[in-house]
């Protein structure tokens, strides 16, 4: 399903490459928006969405098994965890 995954040289987005030919870049912010670990879940609950910092970074990139990635942000976020069909999900929403 996905071929590659790089942090953006600044850091702010990730590049996917999908076994398809296709490449989506993701902001950082918006992956650290739509988060749906059980802290991003209970913020956007009691918040009504997800805190972002301005300029957020992605410090880290994890594989998870075979089905996705743990991507760690510089707000000190490390718990979400992106299976690579929802990373398609948020790729088809920027298409829209």
């Amino acid at each position: 399903m996905i071929e590659e995954m790089t942090a953006s040289e600044d850091a702010r987005h990730l590049h996917v490459s999908w076994d398809n030919g296709e490449t989506t870049v993701l902001p950082a912010s918006l992956l650290r928006k739509e988060a749906r670990d059980a802290w991003s879940v209970r913020e956007r609950l009691d918040h009504g969405g997800v805190t972002v910092q301005p300029g957020i970074c992605i410090t880290g990139l994890y594989p998870v098994g075979t089905f996705g990635v743990n991507v760690h942000f510089s707000d000190g976020h490390d718990r979400a965890v992106y299976p690579f069909p929802y990373l398609r999900e948020l790729s088809d929403q920027l298409d829209n």
